[in-house]
């Protein structure tokens, strides 16, 4: 296990004595094997992008003794559909009021946009990573 992938899986084996979570949302892809190692036994993994571009490996072999679950999720083309647009239009209003948050990992200048996506690239962040103009 790299150590990025042991620092967050021991955060969240921490956070939860030591049973994982149930669910992980993973938008950005090359994570999915620290989001599988994170999950709890017949926990469920959905995988709704692959944000971190890349090839997307992962071995299934623990996921499947652990009977967790993996479901993917392909928005591009189905964010059009009116149910679909509606149900992110909600989303971001709650956002917007209050009623939902974001988790922020760190706040960086514009001007420094590069040392962000470093930041972002190192796969440490527990959270969003936000450029303020």
């Amino acid at each position: 296990m790299d150590h990025n992938r042991a620092s967050v899986t021991n955060v969240v084996r921490e956070l939860t004595n030591d049973r994982g979570v149930d669910l992980v949302v993973d938008p950005v892809g090359n994570t999915l094997a620290t989001s599988l190692a994170a999950l709890c036994d017949e926990g469920t993994l959905v995988s709704v992008g692959n944000a971190g571009g890349g090839t997307l490996t992962v071995d299934l072999w623990q996921a499947l003794q652990r009977n967790q679950s993996i479901l993917g999720v392909f928005m591009g083309t189905v964010l059009s559909r009116p149910g679909v647009r509606r149900t992110v239009d909600a989303m971001l209003a709650d956002l917007s009021q209050g009623r939902l948050t974001v988790p922020i990992d760190s706040r960086f200048p514009l001007a420094q946009a590069a040392a962000a996506h470093r930041h972002a690239e190192d796969n440490k962040i527990l959270g969003r990573v936000v450029l303020i103009p």
